[in-house]
């Protein structure tokens, strides 16, 4: 079963070149905002990336027209009460404007609640969500730890700008408040745990000084590829209501807490796929973030009940199908069941490779071509 998976995720995931791309979307970005002239160099900004980029989990788009979504996070080094959420995110939306400017972007930033959302014009479709923030005060770094999150991760914890929020244009100490890179250093340390042999072999090589220079994409562990194939199983079922699918941050927050450290693939996925709902709260924070316990991943299913059912629903759906995965091997409709449940085809090659065994030291680097499609309505959707 491993060597299927290992297959599968040949289909799913993204050229090692896309990864690099991004890291550099991030360093141009922090360069100018660095810059000698820039309106808030003094204020020394930090870019850290964050999201499926940084974790290792991207996977591509079964729509053409989709594009690949980067988020940043960039750290201004300014007290809560010298201005308020409104004029920090303007002061950064101001930079923003003259670096989408400069670097000939197909469109203008387009402002978010939180961030603001850059768009490239090359040849692959990235747009880039970047975050302004702040440095939370000692005062709220206490409360997180006094919550039992560990200081080495309560330490990044960050004030961010949000137009929905009731004080977003007064000046006030009532920021709303996130960690995003608590967050990353908490899965990568989980990623890292099952990841011992690759790091080895990484650094043994010399493709990479020491550990501490592998960046969280090139671990490959059974955590980040159980979370690329429970993504694209997602985005198969709720291909015509995406926007009341599962979100990958909630996805890969429960499969973090229900990863083990296994090293096979199939052991990983299955029971990653068993544990998950021991770890939604009944209550809100449903699915709270292990670094800012106060922070809720699905805090819009408290105002649309559609989605926390939704989710539901994908995760009995996701109990029945990997199981059935080693069904279908076994009894000769593996290729239905892929293209099916993950909109895969396998080659001649992956054939081969299936029955000699194979897994992915056969399977890397190998290009595939992957087909996009408008499947039937699903019972899912809205008002059904």
């Amino acid at each position: 079963m491993t060597a299927l998976l290992e297959i599968l995720i040949v289909h799913l995931d993204i050229p090692q070149s896309y990864y690099k791309k991004a890291v550099d979307r991030h360093r141009s970005l922090e360069s100018w905002l660095c810059r000698e002239g820039s309106s808030i160099a003094r204020l020394r900004p930090h870019v850290s990336a964050q999201g499926s980029f940084r974790y290792g989990t991207v996977i591509r788009p079964l729509v053409p027209i989709d594009e690949y979504d980067l988020d940043n996070v960039t750290r201004l080094h300014l007290s809560k009460n010298r201005l308020s959420q409104r004029e920090l995110k303007q002061l950064y939306g101001a930079e923003i404007k003259l670096y989408a400017a400069q670097a000939n972007m197909k469109a203008d930033p387009e402002e978010k609640n939180r961030c603001w959302r850059l768009r490239y014009a090359d040849e692959v479709k990235f747009h880039v969500d970047t975050l302004p923030c702040i440095p939370e005060d000692p005062r709220r770094i206490g409360q997180l730890e006094a919550m039992g999150v560990l200081p080495s991760f309560a330490k990044y914890a960050i004030a961010i700008t949000d137009r929905s929020h009731s004080r977003f244009r007064s000046v006030t100490v009532d920021w709303p408040s996130s960690n995003p890179r608590g967050f990353a250093e908490w899965f990568e340390l989980k990623a890292r745990s099952g990841a011992v042999a690759r790091i080895k072999a990484l650094t043994e090589s010399r493709q990479y000084r020491s550990a501490d220079d592998i960046p969280p994409y090139e671990l490959k562990s059974a955590l980040q590829r159980s979370i690329q194939i429970l993504k694209r199983h997602r985005d198969v079922m709720f291909i015509k209501n995406a926007d009341l699918a599962p979100i990958s941050m909630i996805i890969t927050n429960l499969a973090t807490h229900a990863y083990e450290g296994e090293t096979d693939l199939w052991q990983a996925l299955s029971n990653i796929a068993e544990r998950m709902p021991r770890f939604i709260q009944r209550v809100p924070p449903y699915v709270p973030n292990p670094a800012d316990p106060a922070e809720d991943y699905a805090d819009r299913w408290s105002t649309n009940p559609l989605l926390k059912r939704n989710f539901e629903l994908w995760l009995a759906q996701v109990a029945l199908d990997i199981p059935a995965l080693m069904e279908a091997l076994q009894g000769g409709t593996i290729e239905r069941e892929l293209e099916r449940r993950f909109k895969v085809e396998l080659t001649l090659e992956d054939a081969s490779l299936l029955s000699s065994g194979s897994g992915t030291s056969a399977t890397a680097g190998r290009a595939v071509s992957v087909p996009y499609f408008s499947p039937p309505p699903r019972p899912w959707a809205a008002g059904a």
